[in-house]
């Protein structure tokens, strides 16, 4: 676990190098926030559509917003570039898992970006979040499991698709759909609860449905403690189902395994 560790700061520290680039980052999540909120006031008013008033529907798009930028991942793509040059074959003769390697790397940029797109977020919503009802201590517990679960979700697929860049050579196309697929089933844009009846029996099942929204489902109450299990449950398997392809198609790939140049 040391290793992971010392991993993870490297990767934090070096977020740190970029300061101006965490300017902009800040400034296009505070925008990317207003417009937001500005928004969805425009269309729920002072009303309640799907059960869901405005003050409810501000809290989706913080937590949205937060969980987002801890499952934000580039896997896909950095296997796909160490094929192309080559240097995927230095990356396994280091003494660590790679697939661990990749996580930790991941988890130390996406909690930078966290700390600093989503703090000044949080900033600005004090001035909106006047009315809304915030979780119980039961129900955030089971938000920061079901967001664990979520984060190793994302990890799992991202990775899962950059794994195929060993047979294709270029895999960012099938990253490309499988975020669009996400950006829908995943309620990133518009809440599942306002998808019309047969999306939303079809997003239950796919692991999309796991990353952002179960988690923002029990933050804001809409799923009741005593059947959050369901959700936890199913996020679960689909975890263990895709850490066991993962496995199956690594060692497929390091058989395989071919690099620009011999």
């Amino acid at each position: 676990m040391t290793k992971y560790w010392i991993v993870f700061k490297k990767s934090l520290k070096s977020e740190l190098a970029y300061r101006s680039a965490a300017l902009w980052g800040i400034l296009s999540a505070a925008l990317g926030f207003l417009i937001q909120v500005f928004l969805w006031q425009a269309l729920l008013g002072s009303g309640v559509r799907k059960d869901t008033s405005f003050p409810d529907m501000l809290l989706y798009v913080l937590i949205n917003s937060f969980m987002l930028q801890l499952t934000r991942t580039d896997v896909a793509g950095i296997i796909e570039n160490a094929m192309i040059d080559g240097t995927i074959s230095m990356e396994l003769l280091r003494p660590i898992s790679y697939k661990g390697y990749m996580l930790a790397q991941t988890l130390g940029k996406n909690v930078y970006g966290s700390l600093t797109a989503t703090l000044p977020v949080l900033g600005l919503s004090l001035f909106f979040l006047s009315g809304a009802v915030l979780p119980d201590g039961v129900h955030i517990l089971l938000f920061l499991l079901s967001a664990l679960l979520g984060i190793a979700l994302m990890f799992e697929v991202t990775y899962l698709a950059g794994l195929l860049a060993f047979w294709l050579q270029r895999c960012w196309f099938i990253w490309f759909y499988l975020r669009g697929i996400r950006d829908i089933f995943g309620g990133t844009f518009v809440p599942i609860w306002f998808y019309p009846e047969f999306l939303e029996k079809l997003s239950y099942w796919l692991p999309f449905r796991y990353m952002t929204f179960e988690p923002i489902n029990i933050f804001l109450m809409k799923t009741p403690a005593s059947q959050a299990w369901v959700s936890l449950l199913a996020a679960f398997l689909w975890l263990a189902g895709l850490s066991f392809a993962d496995q199956m198609v690594w060692r497929a790939a390091t058989r395989k395994l071919t690099v620009n140049g011999g």
